[in-house]
């Protein structure tokens, strides 16, 4: 009876070892990051959403890239017409900016502002522009990583007011302009353009081949004139 009791109480001690070992190693795992042998198997890994306590106070210095931003004449269909960063109050009527952006996927709520500041740092014009998509609208793929496109754009005016971009002073001061572009309160770009007295004009093209000089027109023969008749016969 007492080696009968003996193994019983080994085997049960052995079942409780393995018990307590596999338990203690999924702990483990779970602090580590892992899934626990007990939890079933994870789906595939997909992009993680924001948390919900930040959708409407996105957490700054997150990842934007900034892929286009320029000056330009104008923008037509949602695309700028050039590239300038000149311009002149007797020739141009409006400075338009232009910028695209990239983010990792979400749903929270973007905001964009731009702000334009003129030469003595007064600024002229504040546009805040809110982005409100789904998780997976706007994507793009990048060299195998996958990003949301945002873009925006402003108008101003150097001979009239754009109100609907808040714009509060024309670009007629000559000098140097700064555009800064804010996204979910975080600077991630600064461009500038100029704002000059008149466009140079186009020097004109200076010759390097000597003229060649006009030869000169010889004379025509004059008509002979005689008052007395022609002798038939010369002496």
């Amino acid at each position: 009876m007492v080696k009968f009791k003996f193994k019983i109480s080994a085997r049960v001690l052995a079942v409780l070892f393995l018990f307590f070992a596999a338990k203690t190693g999924a702990d483990l795992e779970w602090i580590t990051g892992g899934v626990p042998k007990n939890a079933g198997e994870n789906p595939a890994t997909t992009v993680k959403d924001a948390p919900a306590d930040q959708a409407s106070n996105p957490a700054p210095n997150q990842d934007i890239i900034v892929s286009h931003m320029i000056t330009c004449t104008r923008v037509v269909d949602d695309y700028p017409a050039d590239s300038v960063n000149y311009f002149y109050p007797d020739k141009n009527n409006q400075v338009c900016y232009f910028a695209y952006f990239l983010l990792k996927p979400s749903s929270r709520i973007h905001t964009a502002t731009v702000e334009c500041y003129s030469p003595s740092n007064i600024r002229i014009a504040k546009f805040d522009q809110e982005f409100q998509v789904g998780f997976t609208d706007r994507l793009l793929t990048v060299q195998n990583e996958t990003y949301q496109w945002f873009l925006v754009n402003l108008t101003l005016g150097m001979d009239h007011m754009h109100s609907e971009y808040g714009q509060s002073g024309l670009p007629r001061d000559l000098g140097l302009y700064t555009i800064h572009l804010t996204v979910d309160g975080q600077l991630v770009g600064i461009t500038f353009f100029y704002v000059k007295n008149e466009e140079p004009k186009t020097p004109t093209a200076v010759s390097t081949i000597p003229p060649v000089p006009p030869q000169a027109t010889p004379l025509p023969m004059a008509t002979p004139i005689s008052h007395g008749p022609i002798p038939r016969n010369i002496p």
